[in-house]
């Protein structure tokens, strides 16, 4: 019986086969290219993250105590939700930063009144409502 050399492509690549080494070594070449192209753009993708993160809290700053709250609520219950169909963690956790922000403004707030010695019920409102009729 005759025995026949199965390959895909063209006949020259079961000719050059590459040794373990030399592959670990294109490997490695590869791995250095990357890795040097992470490197670069980081610095960018930092400096943009750091300008979403700013002017995300900025709108949250600017957001009413009822918004904040009504965000938070409807987050925390969209991961509920997920948590309980079965969703991925991932997917769970995801849906928990934008409460987890909105949560961490309100306390920052209330935090800020206290030491301020206002009162901790009064309501930040986006609406022009007077602090007297909170």
């Amino acid at each position: 019986m005759e025995s026949e050399n199965r390959h895909n492509g063209n006949s020259h690549e079961a000719d050059e086969q590459q040794s373990p080494f030399a592959m670990m070594a294109g490997a490695q070449e590869r791995i250095k290219a990357g890795v040097g192209k992470a490197a670069e753009a980081m610095p960018d993708a930092m400096a943009s993250a750091q300008s979403a993160a700013r002017d995300t809290q900025r709108r949250l700053d600017s957001m009413s105590d009822d918004n904040l709250l009504a965000g938070a609520s409807f987050s925390l219950g969209l991961a509920i939700g997920l948590f309980v169909s079965g969703s991925s963690r991932l997917l769970v956790a995801l849906t928990l930063v934008p409460a987890a922000a909105m949560l961490s403004t309100l306390m920052n707030r209330e935090r800020e009144a206290a030491a301020n010695g206002e009162s901790a019920t009064r309501r930040r409102s986006g609406s022009s409502k007077s602090a007297s009729t909170a």
